[in-house]
């Protein structure tokens, strides 16, 4: 019943951390976005694209490493002890080394040379990250509370001292340094886990094989997303184009965290159905996310096209009228990536095939990238949307051929459970289509909108008497039901 308890804990703090994730960018973007303008905004997004690759190498794999190793060792404080000091020490010799290398690249190389060293306190950070020793814990609430008070203190600083477009290196020391403050914050924390184990000389690179194959995926997957920003501010030169892709990329991000967090709760589901020999078990929970998918994804995809002629200039402001067409290819996003995650999630993570996940990663990067280097020059950010979506396209293809082939997934099955989810997605989005142009930009025109949407796909739904809306309504009748009776009872 312990154990339980805190499972439910951790869940519960980590939920509230992502709507909290999705809150905070609602309420600072649009002010962001006035005030800083679309030049701000893209010199912040390259610049940190570029550090982010320094980052990438300084924390190599070692918190997922430290995680996993730190979780085995939690009943034995001289071990999780030691292991602790041996992983820091390897952060601090990567990190330091990165510290140089960039500091270099600002002195020699940097475009906007204030904006990009301010923004060498994510190096800072990497360094002192010891986030991934209290989930080894499981003692996430000291994680979570860190995260709560780091977002809404950037949420008050933003207001406070962002004011014009001359105020955004404070909008970039604020972000990095907050994120740097964050992690010394939980460093006094450390000694209620840790004991003296001197005379002990730290082994850094005793497991340094193993944290370099864990850090290939999440390389190649944290590179795959920065590579469009950097490809955009190389090759236009336009730090407008890479405001345009950012604020688009960021209401995807946002979005797709609805659709996405499914595998979160099902991961350890499909793992110990794998474990156990079950593999109809495991398919059944496949085949339930991918239809969870179809039926969010779509009318997200659908409904932010339907929207975007309102949702851009209500949401980001005048001056971001190309984000209108950037978003609406970005939307397309919404399957694949959806698609992609439960696959990863559920079936490559899950069954030990992580490395054939990390070739079609690396794959449909190539495809991406090498379609930037063709369309950015001609279509700006719009090429680098396409070249995104053409990317993720490509790794749903190879993810799904492999399962198809090795009779793990029927691939008809799995594009035949969206038949329902597209007739009522082309509804909302043709009714959405007709109405947006003839609304004001207004803020009530978009909620409108999104509720006339909403409404309109869930009543096609209805007619088409279909699964996941028929099951939430037998859920809240019992729900009720079984309320009243409880009710009555007392």
């Amino acid at each position: 019943m312990k154990q339980k308890s805190k499972v439910v804990k951790n869940y519960i703090f980590n939920t509230s951390y992502q709507l909290l994730a999705i809150i905070v960018p609602l309420i600072t973007t649009p002010y962001i976005s006035r005030t800083l303008g679309a030049d701000g905004i893209g010199i912040n997004s390259y610049t940190y694209s570029i550090v982010s690759y320094f980052v990438i190498f300084s924390v190599l794999g070692t918190a997922t490493y430290g995680n996993k190793q730190i979780g085995i060792l939690q009943e034995n404080p001289v071990g999780r002890s030691r292991k602790f000091w041996d992983i820091l020490t390897l952060r601090v010799l990567i990190s330091g080394g990165a510290l140089v290398l960039y500091t270099l690249y600002v002195i020699l190389f940097a475009k906007y040379k204030s904006i990009a060293f301010i923004q060498i306190f994510y190096l800072f950070a990497a360094l002192c990250d010891t986030a991934w020793f209290f989930q080894g814990m499981e003692d996430f609430r000291r994680v979570a509370v860190r995260n709560y008070a780091i977002k809404l203190l950037n949420v008050a600083a933003i207001f406070i001292f962002i004011h014009s477009r001359e105020d955004l290196w404070k909008y970039v020391l604020m972000l990095a340094g907050l994120t740097f403050l964050g992690n010394l914050s939980i460093i006094p924390y450390l000694k209620k886990y840790l004991v003296n184990v001197r005379p002990y000389k730290p082994q850094p690179f005793t497991d340094f094989g193993v944290i370099v194959q864990l850090f290939i995926p999440a390389m190649a997957l944290q590179m795959y997303e920065m590579l469009d920003k950097t490809m955009i501010g190389v090759i236009t030169q336009d730090a407008a184009q890479n405001g345009y892709y950012e604020q688009s990329n960021k209401i995807v991000k946002m979005a797709l965290i609805l659709v996405t967090a499914i595998n979160t709760v099902l991961l350890p589901k499909s793992s110990k159905a794998f474990a156990e020999g079950k593999i109809d078990e495991m398919n059944d929970y496949l085949y339930k996310s991918y239809r969870f998918v179809w039926f969010l994804g779509i009318p997200l995809m659908c409904g932010i096209i339907g929207t975007a002629s309102v949702l851009v200039p209500v949401f980001f402001g005048d001056g971001y009228e190309p984000v209108i067409t950037v978003l609406s290819i970005m939307s397309l996003l919404f399957v694949p990536i959806a698609l992609n995650s439960t696959s990863s999630a559920q079936f490559f993570i899950s069954t030990g095939r992580q490395n054939i996940y990390t070739r079609y990663v690396l794959y449909g990067g190539a495809v991406n990238v090498a379609l930037n280097a063709v369309l950015i020059p001609k279509l700006m950010a719009n090429g680098a949307a396409v070249a995104s979506v053409a990317g993720e396209i490509v790794i749903m293809a190879f993810m799904l051929i492999y399962m198809g082939k090795n009779k793990h997934i029927s691939v008809p099955k799995v594009f035949a459970l969206s038949a329902k989810y597209l007739v009522a997605g082309a509804v909302m989005l043709a009714s959405l289509m007709l109405v947006a142009p003839q609304l004001p930009l207004r803020v009530w025109s978009l909620c409108a909108l999104i509720v006339g949407g909403a409404a309109i796909y869930f009543a096609v739904l209805l007619i088409e008497k279909e699964y996941f809306v028929f099951e939430g309504i037998k859920f809240a009748l019992k729900f009720i039901k079984n309320k009243g009776k409880t009710d009555n009872g007392k």
